[in-house]
Formats: structure tokens, sequence, C-alpha cells
């Protein structure tokens, strides 16, 4: 995955719930750089590094080009959630690639 990847659309409800900015689509964060705080599922919930990043559903879906899911566990406000990540590839004909990828996030557990 390209450190250039970026956030380009959210919806209201995405945006609330994952604490992103209601002008995504014209600031256009770059992915892991938009502010969310990735987490391993220890106890310590220690950030997660750059080989495990690339396990997470959005960006395995632009390596593999395929639907991807995973559990994605985020510090939001101070706050530690679990959601479950579906993603699917997004293509452009008559390239061939993914382009991007549609994620869908559901909450796990408590809010």
């Amino acid at each position: 995955m390209s450190a250039e990847t970026r956030i380009i659309a959210i919806s209201q409800a995405g945006s609330d719930m994952l604490g992103l900015p209601v002008d995504v689509d014209h600031t256009r964060p770059r992915f892991l750089g938009s502010g969310l705080r990735f987490l391993d599922f220890t106890a310590g919930a220690e950030p997660l590094h750059d080989a495990e990043l690339a396990r997470l559903a959005p960006i395995q879906t632009l390596q593999t080009d395929a639907l991807e899911r995973s559990l994605m566990r985020l510090e939001l406000r101070g706050v530690r959630r679990t959601f479950d990540v579906v993603a699917s590839p997004l293509h452009s004909p008559p390239q061939l690639d993914a382009i991007g990828a549609l994620a869908f996030f559901t909450p796990v557990g408590p809010a």
C-alpha cells in the first residue's frame, strides 16, 4: 500500500463513529495519517507496526484486489473500540487492478 492512500469520502455516521472531520472529501487525509490510532489486541493496546497495518482489511483489499475482512482496534478520543471491517475493491474500467476500497465498519462490543 502506498503511503499516499487517502480517504476521499465518508458518511456522516462513519465520520461521527470514527471521529473524522466531515470535510474529508475536501481534505482527503492519508488513511494511515488521518489521526486514527490503530492498536493491537494485547492488554497494553500498543500501536500497530507497518507489517501489522498491512493486514487491515482496507489495505489488504488494495493488495489482493479481493473482498477482505478483519477486526480493527482503534483509539478514538481516548477510548479503545473494536470494529468488524469488511472492505471491497473498487475498479475503474479499463483498469483491471483495484483503484480503491469501500470499507464498512461495524462496532463490536460496548460503545
